[in-house]
């Protein structure tokens, strides 16, 4: 399947989308809330076929399909899902309708012509710019929000085309660092582009004249859009990156061994700077991309010692964040610790592939 994203035209008649998402909100409250109750005095949970078929017979939206309320329990059923198989750290949460960010149309309630995309049950046409023909039969639409502008991302069957690549065979380990944003196993690396950094004059701006303004007056709204303005440019600059530096190394690597991090845990040691990093949506896009080129992403153990261990086999215990060299006492040999560190990774990976065994170190 294949998405395509288009931007909402500005308009009075966007107020209607509001009203939906806040009708969507309402939905995701109120099935949670039966959630809540139905364990706490039955000690068991309401499938997603039973919540289903209750508000099928209770409940009746003014503005949303039917089949986007079936989407919204869907959702919430699926991270209740992941919540019992521990992919998730916490259950589902009330949300306000301003923190509601997205609804779905399946197979109907929808019809789209042209530029225009017209909801049934509010009766409103909602022009959007279309910068490029969609190809395909559609299966769904998707309307977000996003930082006060609204989009519409138009899923069809269309079968993405394969890229291809410059080399073949070729493969590389890489080393994330706070440093050096990557070092490669060939000696290579890349500097981080630290987009937050950039504007942060520009957050910091806007964020005091926000935080001195009313809220709710002109000058709120006005300083709380220009800060959007801000970090809708930071989010496309590092969107814009990540997926020309995905490309580039799918193009020329046809597998990539990477660590697989603990960033949730690295960001509570050195806060803003690892967020800045954008380590986790550069993994997502990369991973992203390359399926499409039929590149091999493999991560190693996140506890396997890349920086520690020399060469000859030696282990350097002693080594601590702050050494960014180090010599090894048994052969002799100088390291640069994110080098070492890359070329350790690049063997280890190509190791489990060639023994297609769990990633790890027993030392």
């Amino acid at each position: 399947m294949i998405s395509y994203k288009y931007k909402f035209c500005k308009s009075k008649k966007l107020k209607a989308l509001d009203y939906m998402m806040a009708e969507a909100a309402f939905v995701w409250n109120h099935a949670l809330a039966l959630q809540k109750r139905y364990y706490r005095l039955c000690g068991s949970y309401i499938s997603a076929v039973r919540m289903q078929k209750h508000f099928a017979k209770r409940i009746k939206p003014h503005r949303l399909h039917s089949q986007t309320v079936q989407e919204l329990l869907q959702r919430q059923d699926a991270a209740y899902r992941k919540f019992f198989k521990h992919e998730n750290r916490r259950p589902p949460k009330f949300r306000r309708s301003t923190d509601f960010t997205s609804f779905v149309f399946k197979q109907g309630g929808y019809r789209l012509y042209g530029n225009e995309f017209i909801i049934n049950k509010v009766s409103k046409r909602f022009k959007f710019f279309k910068s490029r023909n969609w190809e395909g039969k559609v299966k769904n639409v998707r309307v977000f929000r996003s930082r006060g502008d609204w989009y519409i991302v138009v899923v069809t069957d269309a079968v993405p085309a394969s890229c291809g690549k410059s080399h073949t065979g070729a493969s590389a380990g890489i080393d994330f660092g706070l440093k050096t944003y990557m070092t490669f196993s060939d000696g290579t690396h890349i500097e981080a582009p630290l987009f937050y950094k950039q504007l942060l004059n520009k957050v910091r701006k806007w964020q005091r004249l926000l935080s001195k303004a009313q809220k709710g007056s002109e000058h709120y709204r006005a300083y709380r859009r220009q800060l959007n303005r801000v970090y809708r440019e930071l989010s496309d600059k590092r969107t814009d990156w990540n997926y020309k530096m995905a490309h580039d190394l799918c193009r020329r690597y046809d597998a990539i061994f990477v660590e697989n991090l603990n960033i949730a845990a690295m960001q509570r040691l050195w806060g803003r700077k690892v967020a800045d990093l954008g380590w986790t949506s550069f993994l997502s896009t990369l991973d992203h991309v390359a399926s499409k080129y039929g590149t091999l992403v493999h991560r190693i153990d996140r506890f396997y010692p890349s920086s520690r261990l020399c060469e000859c086999g030696y282990k350097n215990e002693a080594l601590s964040l702050k050494d960014r060299e180090w010599t090894c006492p048994q052969c002799g040999a100088h390291h640069d610790r994110d080098l070492l560190a890359a070329r350790n990774i690049y063997r280890r990976g190509i190791a489990d592939l060639g023994s297609t065994c769990k990633t790890g170190f027993a030392g």
